[in-house]
C-alpha cells in the first residue's frame, strides 16, 4: 500500500536514447538510475523523497528485467549498509532517505563507507527536508558531508541538471573513491519537466559475479592501522581527485552579466529562488539571462579553489545566498579568498537571515540590501510594484481574521479514541509522563488531547521515557506507532525495556503500515505483497522479546475498553 502510485509512470522509464522524458523530478531520478547501470538500490521511505521508494516498487518488473536488486529497508542505517556492496566491487548503487534525520540513523554506516572507500560509484539520494514545509528539526545535510568528507551535489532544481547530477554522481564517486550525496529539496523532488532520455544499461558486473567470485581487501576494513591509512587517503588522494574532477567536467555553471563588478554564489538548489528574484528586481528574464554574473555551486562541499578565486577576483563584492546555518559555506569561501590574497567582500549572513527558509522574498530583500551597498544604480527607483502593494494590504486586512488551527487527527481517524481514553483514564489517575513518538499520533501532542512531554526519534518513544522506568506509584507511558517499532523500536524501546526490567506502559498503535512517511507496507501489515513477507504479528515479535504483559485491542472505538 502507498499513498501514491505510479504503475502508469513507470513506463516512462522504458524509454530509449534520443525520446523525450516528459514527467516528475522522482521519476527522473528513477530513470537516470538505470540509465546509469545502477546494480542495486535501497531505501527507506520518507518525506520528502518517499515517492522514489513507491516509484521503484511499482517498477519492480523493469528493475527485474535490468537484473537490478530493490530493498525496502528497514531503516536509513540498513540502507546505508547496503552500500557496502560497492567497497569491494565494481558495483553501482544508490540509496534514499530523508536528509537530516535519516543521515543520524545512518550516521555509523555511512562513517564507515566513507572511511573504507568505493570501488564502485556509491550515491545516497537525499531529501532536503529543511523549511517551512518541514514537520522535522531544522538541520543541513552539509555537517554530515564535511563531517565524513561525502561528496555532496546540490543541483539546479530542472530535469536536465538533476539527471546529469544522478549520472556524474556516480562518475564522481569512481572517481574519488568516495560516496556522493545528492541532495534534492522537497520543490525539487516533485518538478515537473522534461530531457532527452538515454538507454537504460544493464551493469557489465553483476550482482551475481560478485557473489561467485568473492573479492576481499583487507585496506578496507575500517581497523587500525587501516583506519589511520583511510584518512590520509581522503587528504592526500581522493580530495584532490573530487576537486579535479568537478574542474575538468564543470559540475558548477557560471552565467555572465554585464554588472561584472559584483557577482552572486548560490547553491545550486536556490538557483530558481534567485533567480526569481532577480526577475522581480529587473535584472533576469524568467530564461535566466541576468545582468548579475551568478556562480552556480552545483557541487557544495567540496568547494574548488580555483573557481572561487577565478570567479571572485576583480569583484568589488559577492553575496553569497547559502540556505541554513551554520553558514559552513561562507566560512570556507571567505578562508579561500584570504588565502588567495583576494580581497572581495563576501556577504551573506550579515545581509540574509542566520537560519529560516530562503523564500523569493527572503532573497529578494537580501538582494536589495547587497545592491543597495554596492551598486545603488541597479535598483529600480520603485521596489514595490503597484501589485505587491495591492497584495500586501490584502494580507494586513486578512491576517487579523484568520484563527490559528493546530494540525490534528483526520475526522473518524481510529487513533483519536487512544488519546480520549489516556485523558478518561487520568481523570482518575492524574496526568502521566508520557513519552511520545514519529507519526500521525503525534498530533495528540495539540489540542485538544494535549498529550506528551517530548520526541526523542522514529520508533524511541520507550527509550524515551526510560530513565523514568523505575517502579513506583505512577508509570511513565511511550507510545510507539507500527513504523516506528519495526524501524527501530523493537530493540530500541521493546528490547531495551525489558532487559532493564523497566516497570511502564508501551502503547504500539497499529495501523497496518507506516502511515508517517506515505502509506508503505511494512513487516506486519495485512495486505498480501508480491515482492515483500508481510503478516507478522507485533505481539508474537514483543513477546519473543521477553515481553510477558500484553493486551491487543482490535476496536479502539471501544473508548471504555481503551480506558
Amino acid at each position: 500500500m502507498a499513498e501514491r502510485s505510479f504503475k502508469k509512470e513507470v513506463e516512462l522509464l522504458r524509454l530509449r536514447a534520443g525520446q523525450e522524458f516528459k514527467g516528475e523530478g522522482i521519476l527522473a531520478v528513477t530513470k537516470a538510475l538505470l540509465q546509469s547501470g545502477v546494480s542495486y538500490v535501497a531505501g527507506y521511505q520518507g518525506a520528502p523523497i518517499s515517492h522514489l521508494v513507491d516509484v521503484l516498487s511499482d517498477a519492480a518488473d523493469i528493475l527485474d528485467e535490468l537484473g537490478i536488486r530493490f530493498e525496502m529497508s528497514a531503516n536509513e542505517a540498513t540502507a546505508a549498509a547496503t552500500l557496502a556492496a560497492s567497497v569491494n566491487y565494481p558495483l553501482r548503487g544508490a540509496v534514499t532517505f530523508k536528509g537530516a534525520v535519516g543521515t543520524n540513523v545512518a550516521s555509523d554506516a555511512l562513517a564507515n563507507l566513507s572511511s573504507s572507500g568505493v570501488t564502485g560509484g556509491a550515491l545516497i539520494i537525499l531529501g532536503e527536508d529543511y523549511g517551512e514545509g518541514s514537520s522535522i528539526m531544522q538541520e543541513r545535510s552539509h555537517a554530515f558531508a564535511m563531517k565524513s568528507q561525502i561528496w555532496l551535489l546540490d543541483p539546479r532544481p530542472n530535469l536536465p541538471s538533476i539527471v546529469s547530477a544522478v549520472e556524474t554522481g556516480f562518475r564522481l564517486s569512481e572517481a574519488s573513491n568516495t560516496p556522493v550525496m545528492l541532495e534534492l529539496r522537497i520543490r525539487a523532488c516533485h518538478v515537473y519537466g522534461s530531457f532527452t532520455a538515454q538507454d537504460n544499461v544493464r551493469p557489465a558486473f553483476t550482482l551475481e559475479d560478485a557473489r561467485n567470485s568473492p573479492h576481499r581487501k583487507p585496506d578496507r576494513i575500517v581497523l587500525p592501522p587501516a583506519s589511520y591509512l583511510h584518512e590520509r587517503e581522503k587528504v592526500e588522494q581522493r580530495w584532490p581527485a573530487a576537486v579535479k574532477f568537478i574542474e575538468e567536467n564543470q559540475l558548477n555553471e557560471v552565467f555572465d552579466g554585464d554588472a561584472d563588478d559584483i557577482g552572486i554564489i548560490v547553491q545550486g538548489g536556490i538557483y530558481n529562488t534567485l533567480m526569481r528574484a532577480l526577475q522581480t528586481i529587473g535584472l533576469a528574464d524568467a530564461f535566466g539571462e541576468t545582468r548579475v554574473p551568478v556562480y552556480v555551486l552545483n557541487v557544495t562541499y567540496p568547494l574548488v579553489d580555483s573557481e572561487v578565486v577565478g570567479f571572485c577576483t576583480g569583484k568589488r563584492a559577492v553575496l553569497l545566498v547559502e540556505e541554513g546555518q551554520p553558514e559552513f559555506i561562507e566560512h570556507s569561501i571567505n578562508t579561500i579568498l584570504r588565502r588567495a590574497a583576494v580581497q572581495t567582500r563576501c556577504e551573506g549572513k550579515g545581509l540574509l537571515p542566520l537560519a529560516g527558509e530562503y523564500t523569493g522574498a527572503v532573497v529578494k530583500a537580501g538582494l536589495v540590501e547587497f545592491l543597495r551597498a554596492y551598486r545603488p544604480d541597479l535598483l529600480p527607483h520603485r521596489n514595490s510594484s503597484p501589485e505587491n502593494t495591492r497584495i500586501a494590504a490584502a494580507v494586513s486586512s486578512i491576517a487579523p481574521n484568520v484563527q490559528g488551527r493546530p494540525p490534528s487527527f483526520c475526522t473518524g481517524c481510529p487513533e483519536r479514541p487512544i488519546f480520549a481514553a489516556i485523558k478518561l483514564a487520568e481523570r482518575e489517575l492524574g496526568p502521566h509522563h508520557i513519552s511520545s513518538d514519529i507519526g500521525c499520533h503525534l498530533f495528540s501532542t495539540f489540542p485538544p488531547f494535549e498529550i506528551g512531554n517530548t520526541v526523542m526519534g522514529y520508533g524511541l518513544g520507550g527509550a524515551g521515557a526510560s530513565a523514568l522506568g523505575a517502579a513506583g506509584d505512577k508509570r511513565a507511558i511511550a507510545i510507539l506507532g507500527d513504523g516506528g517499532f519495526w524501524h527501530n523500536g523493537l530493540v530500541s524501546s521493546v528490547g531495551n525495556a525489558v532487559f532493564n526490567k523497566s516497570d511502564g506502559v508501551q502503547i504500539i498503535i497499529d495501523n497496518g503500515y507506516s502511515a508517517a512517511t506515505g502509506g508503505q507496507d511494512i513487516m506486519s501489515s495485512e495486505a498480501d505483497n508480491r515482492w515483500r513477507a508481510t503478516k507478522n504479528s507485533i505481539e508474537r515479535a514483543v513477546r519473543g522479546v521477553g515481553v510477558r504483559w500484553t493486551r491487543t485491542i482490535s476496536n479502539t472505538y471501544d473508548v471504555a475498553r481503551m480506558r
